[in-house]
């Protein structure tokens, strides 16, 4: 289904028409929105050709899963972009896809979001308001995108703090998977991120940048610093978390350590009384000591001394 929002210079209001009802040719001073979010792909393909995109530019549109991307032809401009849809970094389930095709006068929008809150906040707000242009709908959009990522990071923050006190104190391979799933997480959004500030930072310094057709300077640096900052943040927590797992699995190896300094210990000193065990427990006839009245006593209290001479021995060394 496509559901078209057309604001009405003659009449100065805005209204929802059908598609059969669109004009042959938009009044300079008209502005219209097409929502393609629930459109089948052949409704989607007669709005493409409609307004002439081109197919590079329609096919990439077209598609669900999309890294974030901008380019353009003569009249349209394709932005793609991608919001945090979960809940938090536990689980990672899917972005949110935003897929535009703009120009002065027109939009086309087609979002995939499993998300109800964030699909709203991605949609236009239209509000009755004459004065609004296609790049008020952009910035809006661009602008919803970015918060979606740093209300979650804000949240995170507090997460993590309990998370390493937590590891400090009673650290466990439980609270190890779920540094691992946070970290997957962060690795996935962070290459977003990438994506999208690179969009931003490329679009200050072209000169031919489309969209420097639709926003100054000023707010592409604003957009640029927004996701610079999102992107610092998700590096910032994955280093911590990398720091969280490098510190719990050298506290574990020492204590394995620890473990198995003991276990040598107690065998070395038992090997050699094991080994004079062995060789008085062998059933030969004549062996002299067998002879002796207080043999028995002798060879208990020669082991007694051999193992206490051990542990003294470890500890002049500072084995133990």
């Amino acid at each position: 289904m496509i559901i078209l929002s057309y604001f009405e210079p003659e009449t100065g209001a805005w209204q929802q028409i059908s598609y059969e009802q669109l004009p042959a040719q938009l009044p300079a001073d008209a502005k219209l929105w097409i929502n393609l979010n629930d459109a089948t792909a052949e409704e989607q393909l007669q709005v493409l050709r409609r307004f002439a995109i081109v197919p590079t530019l329609a096919e990439d549109f077209s598609r669900q899963r999309h890294p974030p991307k901008l380019e353009s032809q003569t009249d349209f401009t394709l932005l793609i972009m991608r919001g945090y849809a979960d809940a938090d970094f536990s689980e990672y389930t899917g972005s949110a896809q935003v897929n535009l095709l703009y120009s002065k006068k027109v939009l086309i929008s087609r979002v995939h979001c499993h998300n109800p809150q964030l699909l709203a906040q991605l949609t236009p707000q239209i509000n009755g308001n004459s004065q609004i242009t296609v790049a008020d709908w952009i910035k809006q959009l661009i602008l919803s995108v970015s918060a979606s990522y740093l209300e979650k990071l804000i949240s995170f923050e507090d997460e993590q703090s309990e998370l390493e006190d937590a590891m400090l104190h009673r650290g466990n391979d439980e609270q190890m998977a779920l540094i691992m799933r946070y970290r997957s997480v962060l690795r996935k959004i962070n290459r977003n991120l990438a994506y999208q500030k690179d969009i931003f930072s490329d679009a200050m310094y072209e000169e031919q940048s489309p969209l420097l057709r639709h926003f100054s300077s000023t707010e592409l640096r604003d957009f640029y610093e927004k996701f610079e900052r999102l992107h610092s943040m998700t590096d910032l927590y994955y280093d911590q978390l990398s720091d969280l797992v490098e510190g719990y699995l050298s506290t574990t190896s020492h204590q394995i350590n620890e473990r198995m300094k003991v276990l040598t210990i107690v065998s070395t000193i038992f090997i050699p009384l094991t080994f004079i065990a062995g060789i008085y427990g062998m059933n030969f006839i004549y062996m002299p000591e067998l002879q002796m009245p207080n043999g028995y006593f002798t060879v208990l209290i020669a082991m007694a001394l051999g193992g206490v001479a051990g542990l003294i021995w470890f500890k002049i060394r500072g084995w133990w």
